[in-house]
């Protein structure tokens, strides 16, 4: 109460004088949670800024009807995608819009750095006294001043304020943190400054640790134990417990001329961690392209642990995707947000179908989370791009900021940014695999909430404070007027089992990266191994379709909600997200927000979600009938075969529905399900049993699929005697 009493005063006698009464409030542009603080008055005058304004994107409303539109079958803009052109042409700012508001800053005395209508972003400079005056805020000092914030939202005038969203840069409260449970990386370091031999060797026994002079490295099982630490899981392990070894064997691996899977980060890395993980793992080597979005490399930082292990498990679970980085710098961001930046640049870009973020920002004012961020994952979504972001690690707690870290605080919230209704956010799950006696996975074994205790992680989930419910979460979800997450789930847990990974190893114990010293092999965990593992899933999607996905989402719950089951979702019945005080949320039957719909059978979820995606415009089936005569009655006969086959030279892959028949006519079931490539087919057997002598009832056999001529049919007749 004495703290803000403070401010209050210190408001009443700001040096922020009042704009002319027409002026409008940019609302929700100041920090949250200021009484978090200990307030030491008005900040510095002289004090430098440096700041953005970003600005609104045009016509909101048919921009909401064409995504919309985008994921309804029944429109004619059914999954007709926009070039960066067409967004900036029909939804981006004008040229007289970014002139309008460069005009007012530099009336204002601030210095313009850059200006970008595709960023839909001025950068400038200034200090705390201007900015106080311009925008008409009280800008306060915190702690030892090193800290401050505007205590009230910016003020423009209504020429600006109509094509301006939001001012950054009034603060520096706020921060962006990994989504990557480290706490396995302390217990390692002991191991991971001797060689591999030393610390690794296939797991031939679950539940002891071999002596130490036994421990060596395996040269081909997937699966390691690590000396007192227990079992691990690799990239053969993933692709077996979430059953992607079938879609490999067909060819689904990611490939093909549909892009790539699109990484943010704010760090350069090393190139042989991830050499070492393709040959350790049996992977192809992946061309990774670099892009750099702010111009210069940032060189390498402690987010490299996060950067290799994006790369690295994205490419373990679509092992036929290249992949594009892209890499944003702080030093020579126009608005000091590398991490933004990296973002803007994936979108911007256009090049990837799939992205993934593993990270989270905290401490931002609402409207950087409703407009600025949420104007690019609009654009991203309108010209096709489906993006996963995790839902973090501190389970049901929100996460404030404090020495330019996330941190959760213990009171309910989520990543807003993974909140984002055009955005799948990808929450944890821990379990414990069934090994052989080699010491792989074999099969598919429970899952629940991942939530291995504070300080050692939780899947993120609940209710968003910024974002209301969308359509597609009307049915299904809690009965609350909110955003839910997580969308879906994956493998997070750093123990549970612990998911491989190939580090530099240079950032243990203090990751301090250097990226000197040679690689290591280490067991993490996080929501930032699950957000890029289910971007991998997703572009073995977008290689059936042959064609891009855009908003994740729409798709995902109508098919969750013809049943989980038939889905191919695992659904997380176990567990609860409580963390750090936060009360947690319990799973249970269907939809939660501790797991959303779940994790992936992606054997499963492959063909059903490509199934409800325009499939291949033709099919053959030959022949179009079958007749067999003078069966003896009670034998049945040699079978004949029908073949489909999916055209050549067709984008996408052909996924069969069902083949019903009946009467006398037996008709094999072997090609149900399947999903067949361009070029490709399934035949499958009819047999004649007849029942009595002479001609049996004719039967239609019919084949539905996701083709445009389905369904098929083949005329059956046969006759005993």
């Amino acid at each position: 109460m004495v703290m803000l009493a403070a401010m209050t005063l210190a408001l009443a006698g700001s040096v922020a004088p009042a704009l002319a009464q027409s002026a409008i409030r940019l609302s929700g542009n100041h920090p949250p949670r200021l009484d978090r603080y200990v307030y030491a008055g008005l900040a510095d005058t002289a004090r430098p800024l440096t700041m953005a304004m970003t600005l609104k994107l045009r016509n909101p409303a048919a921009l909401d009807r064409l995504l919309a539109e985008q994921q309804d079958p029944s429109s004619p803009n059914y999954h007709r995608w926009l070039t960066p052109s067409q967004f900036a042409a029909q939804f981006g700012p004008t040229a007289a819009d970014l002139q309008t508001a460069e005009d007012w800053l530099a009336a204002q005395g601030f210095t313009i750095t850059s200006a970008s209508l595709a960023r839909r972003m001025i950068a400038f400079t200034g200090t705390v006294g201007q900015a106080s005056q311009a925008f008409n805020v009280s800008i306060l000092k915190f702690g030892g001043g090193d800290l401050y914030g505007n205590a009230d939202d910016p003020e423009l005038p209504p020429q600006v304020a109509a094509v301006a969203e939001s001012i950054q840069g009034l603060d520096n409260l706020h921060a962006a943190s990994p989504m990557l449970s480290r706490s396995a990386l302390q217990r390692l370091a002991a191991s991971s400054g001797k060689s591999e031999a030393n610390s690794l060797q296939l797991a031939e026994n679950t539940d002891d640790a071999p002596p130490l002079a036994a421990i060596l490295p395996s040269q081909h099982a997937p699966d390691y134990f690590v000396k007192g630490l227990g079992n691990f899981v690799g990239p053969a392990d993933f692709q077996v417990f979430y059953n992607e070894t079938p879609l490999f064997k067909l060819g689904l691996k990611g490939s093909g001329t549909a892009g790539c899977i699109g990484i943010v980060g704010v760090s350069d890395y090393v190139a042989g961690p991830i050499a070492a993980f393709n040959a350790r793992f049996h992977l192809p080597g992946q061309p990774i392209k670099k892009i750099l979005v702010d111009g210069i490399s940032p060189g390498i930082n402690g987010a490299e642990i996060e950067t290799l292990l994006d790369l690295e498990w994205a490419h373990a679970a679509a092992p036929g995707s290249p992949l594009r980085y892209y890499m944003g710098n702080s030093a020579t961001s126009p608005d000091q947000n590398d991490l933004l930046d990296a973002i803007n640049g994936a979108v911007s870009d256009n090049a990837c179908p799939v992205i993934s973020i593993s990270y989270s920002f905290c401490g931002y004012p609402s409207n950087f989370y409703s407009s600025t961020l949420d104007g690019i994952f609009h654009e991203a979504a309108l010209q096709g791009q489906t993006v996963f972001v995790a839902a973090g690690d501190d389970g049901a707690s929100g996460l404030v900021a404090a020495n330019g870290s996330c941190f959760p605080s213990g009171a309910r919230g989520v990543s807003e940014m993974a909140a984002d209704p055009n955005v799948t956010a990808v929450g944890g799950t821990e379990f414990f695999p069934a090994y052989n006696s080699r010491g792989a996975v074999t099969q598919y074994s429970p899952e629940q909430v991942w939530n291995n205790g504070f300080p050692n992680g939780a899947g993120g989930g609940g209710q968003s404070r910024i974002f209301p419910k969308p359509p597609y979460q009307d049915a299904g979800t809690p009965a609350d007027v909110a955003r839910d997450i997580p969308d879906v789930s994956l493998i997070a847990s750093e123990f549970e089992p612990g998911a491989l990974v190939y580090l530099d190893k240079s950032c243990l114990p203090s990751d301090n990266c250097t990226g000197k010293g040679g690689s290591t092999l280490i067991a993490v965990g996080g929501t930032s191994l699950a957000s890029p593992a289910w971007a991998g899933i997703a572009r073995i999607i977008v290689q059936a379709a042959g064609a891009r996905l855009g908003a994740f989402n729409p798709t995902l719950y109508n098919l969750a909600a013809l049943g989980q089951d038939e889905a191919g979702l695992h659904d997380i019945t176990s567990g609860n997200n409580g963390y750090d005080g936060a009360v947690g949320y319990d799973a249970g039957p269907g939809y939660d927000l501790a797991s959303g719909w779940g994790t992936a059978d992606a054997g499963v979820f492959v063909p059903a979600y490509a199934s409800q995606l325009p499939g291949p415009p033709t099919v053959n089936v030959r022949p179009a009938a079958l007749t067999f005569n003078n069966v003896l009655v009670g034998r049945t006969s040699l079978p004949k075969f029908v073949t489909i086959t999916n055209p050549p030279r067709q984008p996408t892959w052909l996924v069969i529905g069902s083949i019903t028949g009946g009467g006398d006519f037996n008709v094999a079931q072997n090609c149900v399900g399947a999903i067949i490539r361009p070029g490709g087919s399934c035949r499958f057997a009819v047999r004649y049993a007849p029942s009595a002598p002479g001609p049996s009832a004719p039967v239609t056999l019919q084949i539905t699929d996701d083709a445009g001529t389905s369904p098929q049919t083949v005329a059956l007749t046969g006759s005993g005697r």
